[in-house]
């Protein structure tokens, strides 16, 4: 048996149309976020081995 599939109702649409922006944008501000702190993570290892080699 196939199913139909139903769309949302205008203000069930919109309101989950509102949701996956939301999460678009917690998305794109977590990958900033992840980026920022492996960069970070780089640098410090840097730092950690210049210091253990003086």
């Amino acid at each position: 048996m196939k199913r139909r599939k139903t769309t949302p109702q205008a203000p069930e649409r919109e309101e989950l149309e509102r949701q996956l922006e939301a999460l678009q944008r917690d998305v794109r501000q977590l990958q900033l976020e992840h980026d920022l702190l492996k960069k970070a993570n780089e640098l410090l290892k840097k730092n950690w081995a210049s210091i253990c080699r003086s």
